[in-house]
């Protein structure tokens, strides 16, 4: 997943530790853990609707949607 902070506009890559329930973000080779109220200052830019879903049920409900999201992830044809 992809990530934008909303304070600066730098771009992270990002992804869900669902067995500790933690978002990790990743800002050149060094990873930090987010906490859940420091997502008011960021937002997502691409996920998968499955990291979606990870990031709520983890608690990360401050994390908003960028306008400019991007869906990521296999789709099947309808």
């Amino acid at each position: 997943m992809k990530l934008r902070c909303t304070l600066d506009g730098l771009l992270l890559d990002a992804y869900l530790q669902p067995a500790q329930r933690r978002l990790v973000a990743v800002e050149g080779e060094e990873a930090f853990v987010m906490e859940a109220i420091e997502a008011v200052y960021y937002e997502v830019v691409a996920a998968t609707s499955e990291e979606l879903l990870g990031l709520e049920l983890a608690g990360y409900r401050l994390l908003r949607i960028a306008a400019d999201f991007e869906p990521c992830g296999k789709r099947t044809a309808s």
